[in-house]
């Protein structure tokens, strides 16, 4: 245990300075801010105002000390358009993108663990073809045109959600199953290929000859070995949605940090774009934090390995 908090102790620091690095000098090569806040018809003496009220004057260097520094008691400075503290206008974001990321989630995996291990143990039948073609459609369909589809027949012509916002409980039906179609058919395809791979395996032969049911089988010794590598993939995929379902979020006009952090960058808004890329990789590095401690609670021979 103690290993696994330095571990991931020291890759948060080291995430936070790599990723700071980055979006500070990545971001400067999108152009000018100032143009953007001053508009078209500015004069010079108001653009060298602001280049000035906002440290551009400074050279690249200074600029870059200052911004460590001030990242040491995580200031990160106001937006540019709002006046908003950066901080606190990304971490205001983070409740409906976590809601509709952890929506997304549990569809997918009540979806994907019954079916993708009954088309493992039952290879050849309707089940298994279904999985198949479910799988398959949920990577091939793009996530606005299945957004677009859904609010047109289940806000439009059967209105029976909301459209766009986050207003009321059900706003969350239909971008929470946008954004989980992706999500399931990839947990869908890794369920069905491990579990057909433990079908095999002489633990379920043995299970099998001492007269356990079926339903023992599947869901005591084969769900808990497939369940390593799709908390693997649940971690991954939790770290990345709550910042990238940028497309659901467009769509459905949900208040999250992927859209939040999209239109800062089309705005050139330095501070909520680098606040927001900083809060993304936390979530990332602690996401994984909890991944490894699920991975000694579900598999002992992780825990004999660390005592060890």
């Amino acid at each position: 245990m103690r290993k696994i908090l330095f571990a991931r102790g020291r890759q948060l620091l080291l995430v936070i300075l790599g990723l700071s690095t980055l979006v500070f000098f990545l971001i400067r090569l999108s152009g000018d801010p100032v143009l953007v806040i001053a508009g078209p018809d500015a004069t010079e003496e108001q653009i060298a105002s602001l280049t000035e009220k906002f440290g551009f004057d400074q050279p690249v260097y200074v600029q870059y000390v200052r911004f460590l520094l001030n990242l040491v008691t995580l200031d990160f400075g106001r937006s540019f358009l709002t006046g908003e503290e950066a901080l606190g206008l990304v971490l205001s974001r983070i409740p409906a993108s976590s809601q509709l990321a952890i929506a997304a989630l549990s569809i997918a995996v009540v979806v994907a663990i019954p079916l993708g291990i009954s088309a493992a143990t039952h290879p050849g039948t309707i089940r298994a073809r279904f999985a198949q073609w479910l799988a398959l459609a949920g990577q091939s369909i793009p996530s606005f045109v299945l957004g677009i589809v859904l609010i047109l027949v289940f806000a439009v012509q059967i209105p029976l959600f909301p459209s766009f916002g986050n207003e009321a409980a059900w706003s969350l039906v239909l971008p929470a199953i946008t954004l989980s179609s992706f999500i399931m058919a990839r947990q869908l395809r890794l369920v069905q290929a491990y579990a057909s791979e433990e079908m095999l395996a002489g633990y379920v032969r043995t299970a099998r000859s001492l007269g356990y049911g079926g339903f023992r089988v599947r869901y005591r010794h084969i769900l808990r070995n497939v369940l390593v590598p799709l908390v693997s993939l649940l971690g991954i995929e939790l770290g990345t949605i709550i910042g990238g379902a940028v497309v659901t979020e467009a769509v459905f006009a949900w208040p999250g940090l992927g859209r939040t952090m999209v239109a800062a960058v089309q705005a050139r808004d330095y501070p909520v774009v680098q606040a927001s890329v900083l809060v993304i990789g936390v979530f990332v590095v602690l996401i994984n934090l909890v991944v490894d401690l699920l991975y000694q609670r579900i598999d002992p021979r992780l825990r004999v390995k660390e005592s060890v």
